[in-house]
């Protein structure tokens, strides 16, 4: 860990700290996968029973390590946005303290039964509140960042992740209904209607407009192009804020909440589709000229797979808000297969993209390993294709036979073992991949190859090219 008020350390702590929970929340998660291929697997041993690590695993990827990295992040752009220091460097630091106790409180006592049991709301009161603390406390530092910046104008990074900060703290309060501590909950269909607000702008209002910044700055940045669009990035941001809020209900179509609401869940996730365009085509355009650049920036290769993966999974979300697909997806595996499509190849891919963008530059050194970086990427891809393939199948089989057949649930668990074991097979990769991800960025760390610097000046554009074969 570095020093406490040493300038980057607050970002350096959060992104390296997230690259070790990675490993075990994905390792977690192949346990549930094995669990579909053998049940028996696990038996008598009740933390690894799916009820308690299902829980566990969708917090640590979400919330340890994604949320972590993606606070790491910003408290590197923001600063560079900003053209000042961070406020304050112990802060910080702090927050990311208190963010790593709270995590690792509320992991294992989910695994101890402790938990609200509710999507993505399963942290209990007393860690809700350390998740609260640490929001807050990073929206004043970033806040008080953007308030004292010497650039004048305010970057489309920016527009974005002063609205993540505001969102999540409002978010996760109602979401986790903390005004009722005993439980956590409302009663009846009130709680689902709230639960699934929560479940599903945590994607939204969180991990999208917490994430597409990152990938407005970095693209940028590692193909020397301007951003096509700063009116078009505007177009997806308030496109968001917009149409997000209310698509958590397309969850609930064949619940008992008010046909209202149902419909305007599906009128908003189809005008989804205005945002998505927008961002789409403003990254699209901004790279014209520069896909070459893929091949030899490790950071650009990784965000600009996690472009692709929210331009598609924002697709999927939308046509599965159409109640004919619904009926087909709806309790199938095809849900959480498009929700792994959200967290671990787009959210996922930018994280990591990010990390080997920062990381080398804050320490001033080399990648520790482009050919280890080349393999990840190369696992990574076919190993999610693999993974994610498995619920597609899964889902479709489901739906199909239970929609048009009128198999009972029952029936249908033999068949679905092959694609079962698929899914297995792909998230094995995927642990692979995260392993070298983590071990690539503390080697880095821990060697310090120094950076090929050029004897003469080069001219911009050489320049640009000589950072890129070092892996910046």
């Amino acid at each position: 860990m570095l020093s406490l008020r040493k300038e980057n350390s607050a970002s350096a702590n959060f992104i390296l700290s997230a690259a070790v929970w990675i490993i075990f929340g994905v390792l977690m998660g192949l346990t549930l996968a094995s669990q579909f291929v053998f049940p028996d697997l696990f038996r008598g041993v009740p933390w690894l029973v799916f009820s308690r690590l299902r829980q566990a695993h969708t917090n640590t990827v979400m919330f340890a390590f994604l949320s972590g990295g993606m606070m790491g992040v910003w408290l590197y752009v923001v600063p560079r946005l900003a053209g000042r220091k961070l406020w304050s460097e112990l802060l910080g630091n702090i927050t990311m303290i208190l963010w790593n106790v709270a995590i690792v409180a509320g992991v294992i006592l989910i695994l101890l039964a402790e938990t609200q049991s509710r999507e993505y709301a399963e942290l209990i009161w007393i860690v809700d509140v350390g998740v609260m603390l640490v929001l807050v406390l990073n929206l004043i530092n970033l806040y008080m960042t953007i308030t004292h910046r010497t650039e004048p104008k305010l970057y489309v990074s920016l527009w974005y992740i002063s609205g993540t900060l505001i969102w999540m703290p409002l978010l996760y309060f109602i979401g986790n209904v903390m005004w009722n501590p005993p439980t956590g909950a409302l009663t009846g269909i009130d709680d689902t209607i709230f639960n699934w607000f929560y479940g599903h702008n945590v994607l939204g209002l969180w991990f999208t407009t917490g994430l597409l910044p990152v990938i407005y700055y970095v693209v940028p940045r590692e193909t020397n192009t301007p951003l096509y669009s700063h009116f078009l990035s505007l177009i997806a941001f308030w496109g968001i804020a917009f149409f997000y809020t209310g698509v958590g209900a397309h969850h609930l179509l064949w619940a008992p909440v008010p046909t209202w609401l149902k419909t305007i869940a599906v009128a908003e996730s189809i005008g989804m589709i205005l945002p998505v365009v927008a961002f789409m085509m403003n990254i699209l355009l901004t790279m014209r000229g520069n896909w070459n650049r893929v091949l030899t920036s490790i950071p650009l290769r990784f965000v600009v797979t996690g472009w692709a993966a929210y331009v598609l999974v924002s697709y999927q979300g939308s046509h599965q808000a159409l109640r004919g697909i619904n009926m087909i997806t709806h309790f199938s595996q095809y849900v959480p297969g498009h929700a792994h499509l959200s967290l671990l190849f787009f959210a996922a891919s930018v994280v990591m993209g990010a990390g080997f963008y920062i990381i080398p530059r804050i320490f001033d050194a080399r990648l520790y390993s482009r050919t280890m970086a080349n393999v990840q990427y190369s696992l990574y891809v076919i190993g999610f294709a693999f993974f994610f393939g498995g619920f597609l199948l899964t889902g479709l089989v489901q739906g199909t036979n239970w929609l048009h057949q009128g198999l009972p649930v029952w029936s249908v668990l033999p068949g679905l073992r092959p694609y079962m074991a698929m899914r297995a097979s792909g998230g094995a990769l995927l642990v692979i991949n995260f392993i070298l991800y983590t071990y690539n960025i503390f080697a880095t760390v821990l060697v310090r190859r120094p950076v090929s610097r050029p004897a003469y000046p080069l001219p911009p554009e050489e320049t640009d090219l000589a950072a890129a074969a070092l892996g910046d």
